[in-house]
């Protein structure tokens, strides 16, 4: 149960960076950055056949459709502000330009679940009161039955008039999408937690105020620069590129779901496309370096890449700074209500998995509350002195909150993020374990656990719950190590007797997002 804000066990205030323009619809800085460059390529999207061109989106093209899915939109009447619309459409610049065309009429894109059935588009459309749904025109009739039952009309764009394709308009002045004023806490995006907790994905609101702020973080922590070429496997990322003007080329998945990936694909678009920065998450990565160990190569022209969605193991940073050489491996921590909390640049030696994640510095302009007190064992030459009385010193560990300007809470109020850990004396923030399985056995979480044995030849994932009791922890491992090495690997890291059962299987269940997560409700 969350505390009382009175009384947290550790506050970090962090003075908030100076405050940027004002803008009262976030699709107001889009449209102003796509008509600074009408000419220039801000979009890359893979052709739809292995091989093909890819699709080169301009400026002036991306505006050009933001207007013909307005007019789609508003054929039948003007769209209210804040009305909700569902998108439908699959991933593509199409769902890009009618995210921006919604965004300007003042209403509120949604984005559903990954993966949503049928259902969860039903339930979705009734508990919204979505009244437009955006969808691609060979699925217009058949979702249109599932909108009748709602009162949900489904649009479709028709084709843009005097824009013979994406990479570029006819002659003649750009396109000027409509652009309605909103009021800086009116929602602005609506999309979907992943859901790992409970298997149920939560939905998000993000105001225009939290939007521009979260815009303004991730600037501030990561300054673009001109004819820069990204590689965002996060969609939210495209949105951010599109302000600041840089150009992102899309990942090669075939239909645009992880699940699918292919990491030929992948690496060849890295190749040919002189990517020099990219992000993605430990399963997206795992892949690619499960690839480079069978055909390797190393990719110099690469500046820096992030890491997220999931806690990030020191065993991928090292391989990915052996695959690019010259990046610096970032591992950025946040949530959909809070990107980033914090960033950390991964460019010494590997630090020591006992003791938990480190997820780097919480961002500026963040405040940050530890809740639930509890002392977190840190290691010493001898492991020996695991749990006793005078023992190693010890961090004091708790549910991590936020609060501050780019975080998706009514204003003043901590968002609960579900992750315990605690701040070192250098500041850094350390992740031990995750709510529903943050019982510590005689000091230890479970992510500290859980990330030494991620360092064994063999572990292919492992999951670790304490007993309800505290006394011991079950773990489960997929991969070919053994239970003795599992079992070998704990007494080494932390003493004898912090193992109670050790199960394998074929595969751990995971989130259908990230498949970073691990869905601990689903263990037992």
């Amino acid at each position: 149960m969350l505390l009382a804000p009175a009384s947290p066990l550790v506050c970090l205030p962090v003075p908030p960076p100076a405050a940027p323009a004002q803008h009262p619809n976030f699709a107001e800085r889009l449209f102003a950055a796509l008509r600074q460059q009408p000419a220039q390529e801000v979009l890359r999207w893979p052709a739809a056949q292995p091989g093909a061109t890819p699709l080169r989106v301009s400026g002036a093209a991306l505006l050009a459709r933001v207007v013909a899915w307005q007019q789609a939109l508003e054929a039948n009447g003007p769209l209210p502000l804040g009305a909700p619309v569902l998108l439908a459409h699959p991933g593509s610049p199409e769902l890009v330009a009618a995210l921006l065309a919604v965004l300007g009429l003042g209403g509120v894109p949604v984005l559903p679940p990954a993966d949503a059935s049928a259902r969860t588009l039903y339930h979705l459309l009734k508990a919204e009161r979505i009244g437009r749904a955006v969808v691609a025109p060979g699925t217009q009739r058949r979702l249109g039955w599932l909108g009748r039952l709602v009162g949900c009309r489904c649009v479709a764009a028709p084709a843009a008039a005097g824009y013979d394709d994406w990479a570029g308009p006819t002659p003649g002045a750009v396109a000027t999408p409509v652009l309605r004023a909103v009021r800086p806490e009116q929602p602005a995006l609506i999309s979907h937690s992943s859901g790992s907790a409970s298997g149920r994905p939560a939905a998000v609101r993000r105001s225009h105020r939290v939007l521009q702020a979260q815009h303004e973080a991730l600037r501030t922590q990561f300054p673009p620069w001109p004819g820069q070429r990204d590689f965002p496997l996060f969609p939210n990322v495209i949105l951010h590129n599109l302000a600041v003007g840089t150009l992102s080329i899309v990942p090669d998945l075939s239909r645009g779901k992880l699940a699918l990936l292919d990491p030929a694909r992948i690496i060849a678009q890295l190749t040919t496309e002189r990517v020099e920065t990219l992000t993605g998450n430990v399963f997206y990565f795992e892949q690619l370096l499960a690839y480079l160990g069978q055909y390797p190569a190393t990719f110099p022209a690469v500046r820096a890449l992030g890491v997220g969605g999931s806690p990030v193991p020191e065993r991928l940073l090292a391989a990915l700074r052996s695959c690019f050489p010259r990046a610096v491996c970032y591992v950025i921590y946040g949530a959909s209500e809070a990107e980033p909390i914090a960033v950390r640049a991964a460019t010494g030696p590997a630090l020591d998995p006992r003791l938990g994640y480190c997820v780097g510095s919480p961002h500026a302009g963040l405040d940050l509350m530890l809740y639930e007190p509890q002392p977190v064992w840190q290691p010493t030459a001898t492991a020996t002195d695991l749990g006793a009385p005078a023992g190693p010193p010890r961090y004091q560990a708790g549910e991590v909150l936020v609060r501050g300007p780019h975080v998706a809470q009514a204003p003043g109020a901590w968002l609960p993020t579900g992750d315990f850990g605690y701040l070192d004396a250098a500041g850094q923030l350390w992740l031990t374990g995750r709510r529903g399985a943050a019982i510590l056995v005689r000091g230890v979480g479970h992510y500290q656990l859980e990330h030494c044995l991620r360092q064994l030849p063999g572990v292919a994932q492992v999951a670790a719950l304490p007993r309800p009791d505290g006394s011991a922890f079950d773990v489960w491992v997929a991969g070919s190590t053994t239970a003795a090495a599992v079992q070998a690997a704990s007494a080494a890291a932390f003493g004898p007797g912090l193992l109670g059962r050790v199960s394998h299987r074929a595969r751990l269940p995971v989130d259908g997002r990230h498949f970073s997560k691990i869905r601990y409700d689903l263990l037992r």
